[in-house]
């Protein structure tokens, strides 16, 4: 449907020549909407004047007017406007904007702005994260440390062994962090067991999020691509990824394509043959370079239909790059330091200085690359990527790479692969071809003697979407083996049927061949399941796999990082004649979390429960930001701290990401603030709080706060105020005669030194009704309205009392009183 151009009521023409906006023949302030073409584009201050006129507050207005003019119009606009706080209508003369006041909605209307002057709008811009909208920033200094003690007893064995206590955590002072992991555990050796201290890392982050880089000196986890190969070192490192400091980034091509309409049109836009959408679009420039393709070549045809039955039409073929970068970005990381031989225990970093690095850019018209190095005085490896995007949806992906060994001499890599997309309006199918070679002396950091017992790896999957019910994948995979290990080939393909919206059924068979050296069974098998999922928490499967003669039925109802919450679940399994068994269940307390499980085994039916184990785990977190402490459960990155005003009294502060029905995260009471655990780093979220039973008219703020957290950053909040009373009552003239949509403002008379209180604005509705809010008890203040031709009269003036809970009713109130 198209957008309808806003028509105004047709007003009476009031004593001054000019429509009859304002009947009450004084001036009005209010916030009213802005609107363009039925959008809000905020709220704006604006006085009605007596004489019918409106005014509007001119730093807003340009705010408000920026993403619907381009460049030129709005430096053009804001030129006007320079030398005016408020402006009316007649000041944009000759700017090619126009407005009007509709009584009947109270909003003021942008009803004209000329298709040259509009800004252009991204017809599919991707979610934006809104850093604009923060209103609470994260403190300078603060730190937490989760804790988890686990018990494990297996009530067959002689004697118990201690718990195992793993902690973490990280402390944030600016923008650097120091996080850390360790844990005292038993540890089994070959002459005697040990309980002992054991690190699993310790580093010192640094993040230049304005950049899309991190950096590391401790402890790292270097990333890899291609062909390189994984090992753990100590040192200093660096990464750059746009997607860890931008999740809301563009995974389509970016090109600056533009459409221009002179007329109001409805364009559609077709992908491959199949259209994708179809919308009605105002006069003004557009930019559609943000439209979705899909991996491989992209037929676009764009036709536009205007108002007047012309038709035109737009052809391009364009490619996506299905590599994890935007056209255009590029990404690369570096880590240097003494490597550890160890792998899964407490690095040592005995081993060779080494570096690891790679580099990879993504083009907007050629193919991404990527290179990779890899160094140690032992081996060197260097590696390589690259892509060729082919028609109809397929790419073909190389990567290679060559080494030198001290000790196994040169060696050579590559692989090469397949992938091809089919987009069939509304299903779609994929197919992925992939085949890898490793010579016998190829040797990385994590491999310096070349140890390489597969030469061949071939693998394949096609997936098919029948309907929006029924699809199927298939594979095959063939390895190759190297001296004495042999061949190995399997091939399978598994149905999946969706009943309704709660029961799927999944059946399968396949075909296995394994070298003589392994014990897995052969030959042909098949599975099939039922799945039962009413919503996301909770998930039943009944299964049977014919190769391992597995029978299995499982439930699992997760919990939720919410108060008392619980999640549950168990396993029963049968597999050839031994019968196992698992039962689990998990609580969310407010200061801690905890979990208990059962398992019992049996080498047969007979025999069940023939051995059992019991875990027991708790575990708790201590959180501290700028001087507010509080004891919560696990936080994985940043974490927000609320406690209540000393005036709150006892009262507790809840936090959480919903408050119905009593489902917090996070409470305050004896052991410190509200915890909420949940907060993602470089991501705006939303933080809701409130206060349990406040005092009738208690001022708790907005509920809600908007952060955008950096990397295990901590916030404190105090909620409540010195400024927590309210004031209501009615301003009359005569008991029948209420002051009525009269504007002004209250002001603090006993003000102090220190003190440099704001007006707070005031207003009646149309029976004198008023409310004031954001008042300190003990205090006096006055009210002033505003009359004709911009004059201030003095109303009224009244005391808040000191012992005030909360709400204070004036009740009748004359002009000139004084309570």
């Amino acid at each position: 449907m198209p957008t309808p151009t806003p028509v105004m009521p047709q007003l009476p023409i009031g004593a001054h020549g000019r429509p009859d906006i304002n009947p009450y023949n004084r001036d009005i302030d209010m916030t009213v909407p802005l609107t363009f073409l039925n959008r809000s584009l905020g709220d704006i201050p604006m006085r009605l004047t007596a004489d019918d006129r409106f005014l509007l507050e001119s730093e807003t207005f340009l705010r408000l007017m920026r993403p619907v003019l381009n460049d030129p119009a709005h430096a053009t606009l804001a030129g006007h406007l320079q030398n005016l706080t408020q402006f009316g209508p007649d000041d944009l003369a000759k700017t090619g904007v126009a407005l009007n006041y509709d009584p009947s909605t109270l909003a003021v209307v942008v009803v004209e702005v000329t298709p040259e002057q509009r800004a252009i709008q991204n017809l599919f811009a991707p979610p934006r994260d809104d850093i604009n909208s923060v209103t609470l920033q994260p403190a300078d200094f603060s730190a937490y440390l989760n804790l988890n003690v686990i018990q494990t007893k297996i009530w067959e064995a002689d004697g118990t062994d201690p718990p195992t206590v793993n902690f973490d955590g990280a402390i944030r002072l600016g923008r650097i962090v120091f996080e850390a992991d360790a844990q005292f555990a038993q540890t089994f050796g070959l002459t005697e067991d040990k309980y002992k201290f054991s690190r699993n890392y310790a580093r010192l982050v640094y993040d230049e999020p304005e950049d899309y880089r991190r950096w590391f000196l401790g402890d790292l986890d270097p990333e890899i691509r291609g062909q390189q190969s994984f090992v753990q070192m100590g040192g200093v490192g660096v990464l750059r990824q746009q997607r860890r400091f931008n999740t809301f980034r563009s995974a389509v091509l970016q090109s600056n394509r533009q459409l221009v309409l002179q007329r109001e049109s409805t364009v559609r836009f077709l992908r491959n043959g199949s259209l994708y959408r179809e919308v009605r679009l105002q006069p003004g420039s557009y930019d559609f370079s943000s439209l979705p393709l899909i991996a491989g070549s992209n037929d676009i045809d764009i036709q536009v239909t205007d108002n007047t039955g012309a038709i035109q039409n737009l052809s391009y073929q364009q490619y996506l790059d299905p590599i994890d970068l935007d056209p255009g970005d590029y990404e690369y990381g570096a880590f240097l330091g003494p490597t550890s031989s160890r792998f899964g225990r407490a690095p040592d970093y005995r081993g060779p200085v080494a570096f690891t690095g790679f580099f990879r850019k993504a083009f907007f018209d050629a193919p991404a690359v990527g290179v990779g190095l890899q160094v140690s005085k032992d081996v060197q490896t260097l590696t390589g990527q690259t892509q060729f995007v082919l028609g109809n949806g397929g790419r073909l992906l190389l990567d290679a790479g060559g080494s030198n060994s001290k000790s196994a001499g040169q060696g050579y890599a590559g692989g090469i692969s397949y992938e091809h997309f089919i987009d069939r309006a509304g299903l779609s199918d994929s197919f992925t071809l992939r085949g890898d070679y490793l010579s016998p002396k190829f040797a990385t950091l994590g491999n310096i003697d070349g140890i390489n017992t597969t030469s061949m790896t071939l693998s394949a999957q096609y997936t098919r979407q029948f309907s929006l019910r029924f699809m199927t994948t298939s594979t095959a995979s063939y390895l190759r083996g190297r001296g004495s290990l042999g061949d190995s080939y399997r091939v399978g393909t598994t149905g999946y049927y969706r009943i309704d919206r709660k029961w799927t059924l999944r059946a399968g068979v396949d075909y296995s061949k394994y070298p003589s050296t392994f014990s897995r069974r052969e030959g042909v098998s098949f599975n099939i399941g039922l799945v039962f999922q009413p919503d996301y928490r909770r998930r039943a499967e009944a299964r049977y796999e014919s190769r391992d003669n597995l029978a299995e039925l499982s439930y699992n109802q997760s919990g939720l990082n919410q108060l008392n919450s619980v999640g549950f679940g168990g396993v029963v399994a049968h597999q050839d004649d031994n019968v196992r068994a698992q039962g689990y269940a998990t609580y969310s307390a407010n200061r801690f979390d905890a979990a208990i499980s059962h398992a019992t085994y049996g080498p047969s039916f007979s025999d069940f429960g023939a051995v059992n184990a019991t875990s027991v785990r708790v575990g708790t977190t201590i959180a501290f930001a700028d001087g507010t402490v509080g004891v919560g459960r696990r936080i994985n990155d940043s974490f927000m701290l609320l406690s209540g005003h000393k005036n709150l009294g006892k009262r507790s502060v809840v936090a959480g990401q919903s408050l119905a029905e009593n489902n917090y995260i996070g409470k305050s009471g004896p052991l410190g603030a509200a915890v909420n655990n949940f907060l993602g780093s470089y991501s705006t979220q939303s933080v809701q709080y409130d206060v349990e039973n406040p005092p009738t008219g208690y001022d708790v703020g907005p509920g809600v706060f908007r952060v955008h957290p950096p990397y295990k950053s901590g916030y404190a909040a105090r909620i409540g105020t010195d400024a927590f009373a309210s004031v209501m009552g009615t301003l009359i003239l005569a008991p029948d005669m209420p002051v009525s949509l009269i504007g002004g403002r209250v002001t603090l008379l006993d003000v102090q030194e220190t003190e440099t209180p704001k007006p707070i604005p005031f207003f009646t509705n149309s029976a004198g009704r008023f409310a004031i809010a954001n008042l300190l008890p003990g205090r006096r203040y006055v009210v002033e309205t505003y009359g004709p031709n911009g004059t201030i009269d003095r109303s009224f003036e009244f005391t808040v009392p000191a012992d005030t809970n909360g709400l204070v009713n004036l009740g009748p109130v004359r002009p000139g009183s004084k309570n």
